[in-house]
């Protein structure tokens, strides 16, 4: 409370599962109504409120010896992998604990060795107190080289963050806004941006996640400059950044960038969508790749917030929840699937059956990531969760946002979904259950024809109420939402999931 303003539990937990569902999420819905500092403040809770930027083993680093150059090949939080050439053939590699390497710069500083010290000097220094062996400890000038090296970064470290708020302009049409590119006129030069400086934090700190959020994600063409991040997230394979090489040809890493980079598991990408005039639509391809959560101000909501005004003070929920940080990157990575017998496999195909006579079906992916996002909502409630709250939510993130198009396309598709959605599932036995299923599936392919009246879902009672009411739905959220559609394509000839 004391940041200053408010979000539903619900939502928040929606949030969360998306994210480790899959690692692309758009919040989609009114201006003004906390997309951005939803996203802003997760990534603040859940990761350090500073991070030193002091690693001096980043991929492709150089470190200087007295007599030769090494190369970081490898490096994690445990190990570096050091070369003395760039060419496969020829390199002689040399793994080192980055404990031992520690060992080496807690010597050198705590006796102020002079960097013209010899490296068997300080081997011989170390080995009173050394908890390495004498055979890894002989490898001291690789040590002697490593350990001047990260003392040099220590000293001229700075505060990095693990979130980064980038307003997509109006001009992006290709991916040197995300990625950066090699200066065609200085080749030791790569012009990075701060998304790709994310992605390198992201590489050296595999343990704590990062957030990429991206204001205003439609005001260009996402097609344009998101593609390559959107098909690394999907397939896992490097993204490209440059060719740049050495005069003897081997692979150059210009301002500290390797020419490939494997978009890290422990980054998160949140993009935020206003739709106007001045905005463009997603392509389905976007949206079949993502979570779409909906932000709306409801009545109650507007009255809470015009009674109790109050700026909003990020710094009150600053890495307050930074214990879960590890946990939330290890459980992005779990390949985890729902495990509820029958239920999720009968709502699924119950859906399927019925977009696929409306050409609208859904694929594989997103059959596995409703599955992934169901396990880890309900990882994450209590013993209060319902299956069907959990799946509600999938049906308006994954399903509907893919939905747009004119009266012609949209109507019948609408009609069947929303009878659909407000149908009720509960039976008092498994033959009981199968039948009821199967009237569903009847009932909806005949609102899909729309012959049949008494199935239109904006029918109304003689007195003008709602004959079928939001709160008398199954699914109620995805329901309410199926309405709006179908009210605005009525309407206005065409509706989209985000006008509506």
């Amino acid at each position: 409370m004391n940041a200053g303003f408010h979000f539903e539990s619900e939502l928040i937990r929606r949030l969360a599962a998306s994210f480790l569902a899959k690692r692309f999420v758009i919040l989609t819905g009114l201006s003004g109504s906390g997309k951005t500092k939803l996203a802003q403040a997760f990534a603040r809770w859940l990761t350090p409120t500073v991070m030193e930027s002091s690693d001096a083993f980043v991929l492709g680093a150089e470190i200087p010896s007295d007599r030769i150059t090494y190369f970081v090949k490898a490096a994690d939080r445990i190990s570096v992998e050091f070369w003395n050439s760039l060419d496969d053939m020829e390199a002689t590699r040399v793994v080192l604990p980055r404990a031992l390497i520690r060992e080496w710069v807690n010597y050198i500083t705590t006796h102020n060795v002079p960097a013209d010290t010899t490296a068997r000097q300080i081997r011989d220094g170390v080995a009173s107190t050394t908890k390495y062996s004498n055979q890894l400890n002989s490898f001291e000038t690789h040590l002697k080289a490593a350990a001047f090296a990260e003392i040099a970064a220590l000293r001229s470290s700075k505060t990095q963050r693990c979130y980064e708020i980038v307003a997509v302009g109006a001009d992006w049409t290709s991916n040197e806004h995300i990625l950066g590119y090699h200066d065609g006129l200085d080749r030791t030069r790569y012009v990075k941006t701060r998304v790709l400086d994310l992605i390198m934090r992201a590489v050296q700190e595999p343990r704590l996640p990062h957030f990429l959020i991206l204001d205003e994600m439609n005001l260009s063409h996402v097609e344009r400059y998101f593609a390559d991040l959107l098909s690394a997230i999907e397939s896992g394979e490097p993204l490209h950044l440059h060719t740049a090489t050495n005069d003897d040809g081997s692979p150059a890493f210009p301002s500290g960038v390797p020419g490939n980079i494997v978009l890290p598991p422990n980054l998160f990408v949140v993009g935020t969508v206003n739709i106007d005039e001045t905005t463009y639509m997603f392509s389905p391809k976007v949206l079949d790749r993502a979570n779409v959560l909906e932000f709306r101000v409801t009545e109650d909501q507007m009255s809470q917030f015009l009674a109790n005004q109050h700026a909003t003070e990020l710094r009150f929920v600053d890495g307050k929840g930074e214990m879960f940080a590890t946990a939330f990157v290890n459980a992005s990575g779990a390949n985890a699937i729902f495990d509820a017998g029958a239920q999720l496999e009968t709502e699924l195909s119950l859906w399927f059956k019925v977009l696929k006579l409306c050409n609208s079906e859904f694929g594989f992916r997103t059959a596995r990531e409703m599955s992934s996002f169901i396990h880890h909502h309900k990882s994450m409630s209590d013993g209060e969760w319902k299956f069907r709250a959990a799946f509600d939510a999938q049906i308006a993130q994954k399903l509907l946002p893919k939905l747009h198009g004119s009266r012609a396309k949209l109507e019948p598709i609408l009609c069947a979904l929303g009878i659909l959605c407000f149908e009720e599932r509960e039976a008092s036995s498994e033959s009981e259950s199968a039948d009821r299923y199967q009237v569903i599936l009847d009932r909806s392919v005949r609102a899909l024809t729309l012959e049949d009246e008494t199935l239109d879902p904006l029918r109304t009672n003689p007195d003008g109420t709602a004959f079928y009411g939001t709160n008398d739905a199954y699914f109620p959220n995805s329901f309410d939402k199926v309405i709006q559609m179908l009210a605005l394509v009525r309407c206005n000839g065409f509706a989209s999931f985000a006008e509506a």
